[in-house]
């Protein structure tokens, strides 16, 4: 073992946190990032077998024969068209993938695709080579192996490539969503593209941060939502302003809220967003204590909602804790339930499970 490899894996343990979200050293990039890889080009049916070892200012860089020095070649298509990358290992790969042996696919896809990360930004109809990288990516998630996952998709200049690596972005996004690791999956929204051809990105945020919202993590969806307010088109704009300022008013900054929340023009009690305004407005009360005023506005807007709208668990939840805090158990208690049982996949059923589990037990009467 090299003294440098040493060094790099003692420098690994060394900087290890406790924390889930902690990113480590990745001894694999330190292994293979840097090795070169060799393409065969085909120039006017001249065939010479090139070994690339870096790719900047859109150009491929390659090692002259023995080390002597380096050759620059602009890409264009046409050149990318000339270049071929031996992928005979990836039929095993897929062979192993649909059996099920993601540790073995791994161990034979590692030492093949890390090298070609640092060329991720040519063109993408080098599809040899594209194809390994989202492959290892999409096979650590389905092994569970995240952390090697985070890091190589933050190596990944997710707005200068195809909107299939914002795909296997976001699916380890919603791993780490499905293991409650909410502040992962936080820094894995913060890098998603959302402009131009990347707007098919925004749903996934959207739904990402509902789940971030029912965890509390507040600081993390409001910048989410100040990023995807400057890009969506007109009609949804409204829609997303009010979902930034309810995250302002979750987190305690009801001062800055309030102005944005004044500037809303109140939709009309037939209008698909009267319910999700009417919940701004009641959950500003709510955080100012005025629970009366907020159960007020917040049943207001229930009963204009239909139950597919994605903010009515959060809706039931405040109506619930307001009824709780009036002391009215039984009432809340009937609201809780409805949100277990009619969304069991929402975020906001856990924590009704669990403000249900604090609440008094209701007195038998003498005939029970």
């Amino acid at each position: 073992m090299s003294t440098f490899l040493l060094s790099a894996i003692l420098l690994t343990t060394a900087i290890a946190h406790s924390t889930a979200t902690a990113q480590e050293v990745n001894p694999y990039w330190i292994e293979y990032g840097n090795e070169p890889v060799l393409m065969q080009q085909n120039n006017n049916g001249v065939r010479q077998t090139l070994k690339f070892v870096a790719y900047k200012d859109n150009m491929l860089v390659a090692e002259l024969d023995g080390g002597v020095g380096e050759i620059s070649l602009p890409v264009s298509e046409s050149m990318v068209q000339s270049l071929r990358l031996d992928n005979s290992f990836m039929p095993e790969i897929n062979r192993m993938i649909n059996n099920g042996n993601y540790t073995g696919a791994l161990t034979l896809l590692r030492p093949k695709a890390y090298p070609l990360i640092k060329f991720h930004t040519v063109p993408e109809s080098l599809t040899q080579l594209h194809v390994p990288i989202r492959t290892l990516i999409d096979t650590l998630i389905k092994e569970n192996e995240l952390n090697e996952a985070h890091d190589i998709v933050n190596r990944i200049q997710l707005n200068q490539v195809s909107l299939k690596y914002s795909e296997s972005a976001i699916a380890l996004m919603n791993a780490y969503l499905a293991q409650e690791n909410f502040d992962a999956a936080a820094q894995i929204t913060k890098i998603l593209p959302v402009d131009g051809q990347y707007s098919a990105n925004i749903r996934p945020i959207v739904d990402a941060a509902d789940a971030l919202r029912a965890a509390g993590k507040y600081k993390d969806v409001i910048p989410l939502y100040q990023q995807i307010e400057s890009v969506v088109p007109e009609d949804v704009k409204k829609n997303v302003k009010m979902w930034l300022a309810y995250s302002l008013v979750l987190d305690n900054r009801v001062e800055e809220a309030t102005p944005m929340i004044d500037s809303l023009e109140e939709p009309e009690p037939n209008e698909r967003l009267f319910s999700l305004y009417k919940l701004l407005q009641g959950s500003r009360e709510h955080r100012n204590e005025n629970y009366g005023k907020a159960l007020d506005l917040l049943t207001r807007g229930f009963v204009r909602a239909q139950t597919s709208y994605v903010w009515v668990p959060e809706m039931l939840y405040l109506i619930g804790d307001c009824y709780a805090r009036s002391e009215d158990y039984i009432a809340a208690r009937n609201v809780w339930t409805e949100i277990v049982t009619l969304y069991p996949e929402s975020p906001w059923t856990q924590l009704a499970d669990t403000a249900l589990a604090k609440l008094p037990q209701p007195e038998q009467t003498e005939d029970e």
